[in-house]
């Protein structure tokens, strides 16, 4: 079978690497030709915007594509969603931007009394409380803020910062809730969590943006239910299609509360924790529901891994990884090269680190180091 993969960038290489394991004959699509997949597919890479979708319908129809995957990015998806060739196996249209649209996804959770924040219109300010601002349609925490509810200035930057951040010029605004932040990769199948995954994260350097995490093997059965259980309502509402529903969401005093969800494979390569905690070939699975084929057999062989997107806090010169105190690196993947210039807050990253802990305990403790920025170096003085 023919494939095109709508995606060229480097957190998509085990989705691709998927499709190769199953025989098919992969072509992939974007439009920066220094991307490691436009590199690698060669003669098989498509130099094209993809969030054009007639345009992505015009190559899919020239190169005779039997099947088209989302990557991991949101554009990715929508443009799939859109193309008459993939009705069969990916939600429709509409289904996919009321799980990709923050206030479209509020309003269905508010019809599901699911647990989720509370939505606000600015018109109800001034209010007591913590407060959170976004775009509706932006990613990795860009425009996002946090305010106080009293404070009109406070707001009006907040909403100017998201508005500046969003492709539509709308924001959301809501009940901001403090806790833990923790997502749950669950793989649906007639609507059921057939499989699911918990994971901690955390920001070590810009507050809305995850740069470190580790799979949960023990995560509390009792609040895992209230997910899964409103993973499963969401499903039937909105009949989703078998395959990946990712969830991120917030675990505080009162029990879960659900920030967003997506359908796509989430990126830095958040499939290879999966596979290096678990043994389960996560991008495999994620392929197959929509090539259809039979994932490949996994091993549940349990591993404590840390992974940690390498940044910078301030501006600086990149020089390399110097680990302290020295950990088992189990694998690193570069995004950038020795020399190039990091700028502050997660505006870039130099690569993804996933690093070998002894137990529970030590984990725990290597996400403390690394989330306090005391693990390692990675600038020149």
């Amino acid at each position: 079978m023919r494939v095109l993969l709508v995606d060229t960038g480097f957190s998509a290489a085990p989705v691709y690497e998927a499709l190769l394991g199953f025989g098919h004959d992969v072509w992939v699509m974007g439009n920066r030709e220094e991307d490691m997949l436009a590199k690698r597919a060669a003669d098989r890479w498509v130099a094209q915007d993809y969030s054009d979708v007639e345009a992505v319908a015009g190559h899919i129809e020239r190169l005779s594509i039997d099947c088209v995957v989302p990557g991991c990015t949101d554009v990715s998806l929508e443009t799939c969603a859109a193309l008459p060739l993939a009705d069969s196996y990916i939600d429709s249209l509409d289904t996919t931007l009321i799980l990709g649209s923050k206030q479209a996804f509020r309003e269905t959770c508010a019809k599901l009394d699911l647990p989720a924040p509370r939505v606000h219109s600015d018109a109800e300010f001034p209010i007591t409380g913590q407060f959170i601002c976004k775009p509706v349609d932006a990613y990795s925490g860009r425009g996002v803020s946090v305010f106080d509810g009293r404070q009109h200035d406070a707001l009006a930057n907040a909403l100017e910062r998201a508005r500046k951040h969003s492709r539509s010029g709308e924001t959301i605004i809501e009940t901001f809730c403090d806790g833990l932040l923790y997502s749950c990769s669950a793989f649906l199948e007639n609507k059921t969590v057939a499989e699911r995954f918990f994971v901690r994260e955390g920001s070590s350097v810009n507050p809305y943006a995850v740069d470190t995490s580790y799979v949960v093997q023990d995560y509390p059965e009792e609040r895992a239910q209230v997910i899964i259980g409103a993973l499963e309502k969401l499903a039937r509402f909105v009949d989703l299609r078998d395959g990946l529903l990712h969830v991120q969401f917030i675990d505080g005093s009162s029990g879960p509360v659900i920030v967003e969800v997506m359908r796509r494979c989430p990126g830095d390569l958040y499939a290879r924790l999966i596979e290096f905690s678990s043994g389960v070939d996560y991008a495999s699975r994620y392929a197959s529901y929509f090539t259809g084929d039979k994932p490949k057999s996994t091993r549940r062989a349990q591993s404590n891994i840390l992974r940690h997107t390498v940044t910078s806090e301030a501006r600086a010169v990149f020089a390399g990884v110097d680990l302290n105190p020295p950990e088992v690196v189990r694998a690193f993947y570069p995004i950038g090269a020795m020399g190039m210039e990091l700028l502050p807050n997660q505006q870039n990253r130099a690569g993804v680190l996933f690093v070998q802990a002894g137990d529970t305990p030590d984990l725990k403790a290597c996400f403390e180091r690394f989330m306090s920025r005391r693990a390692y170096s990675a600038t020149l003085a």
